[in-house]
């Protein structure tokens, strides 16, 4: 099984990563974690992104270090583009079976008007969507048409 961690660093990512550690440990997973910066981020005087997490690079590395200190192994992938093609894109690419990611857990109406990034994703990728959360998580399989 492969399986593509989408990984921004922010608090909502942590029950991702720990279900992405769980999920490698038990089914013997190839790991990769994914961080998409958008093409519109702009640095800030600390040398991050505006209203992201410092840099991309270091969000990766600290969720590699999480997996690598329970004797897990994993790629690690920066894109830039739009987060949710960007991820379509190296799902596909990369023949991964699920992706995982974690959800701010927006409601319908919020989603609706902000659009959700884990929502979107589970529309539109090639393989099944695992969306964790702090207290649920879904699993989106793949629609016929992706």
């Amino acid at each position: 099984m492969k399986l593509l961690l989408a990984y921004d660093g922010f608090e909502h990512s942590l029950p991702a990563l720990e279900e992405t550690a769980r999920l490698a440990r038990s089914e013997g997973a190839i790991v990769t974690i994914a961080s998409v910066v958008p093409l519109d981020a702009q640095a800030s005087k600390a040398g991050g992104h505006v209203g992201m997490a410092p840099h991309a690079h270091q969000d990766v590395a600290r969720a590699h270090a999480y997996l690598r200190e329970r004797g897990l192994e994993a790629e690690m992938e920066i894109a830039h583009g739009e987060p949710v093609e960007r991820l379509v894109e190296l799902a596909r690419e990369g023949g991964f079976d699920v992706i995982v990611t974690g959800t701010r857990g927006r409601g319908p109406v919020a989603r609706l008007l902000l659009g959700s990034v884990s929502h979107r994703l589970a529309e539109s990728a090639p393989c099944a969507v695992l969306v964790v959360g702090e207290d649920r998580m879904v699993r989106v399989e793949p629609r016929a048409s992706a």
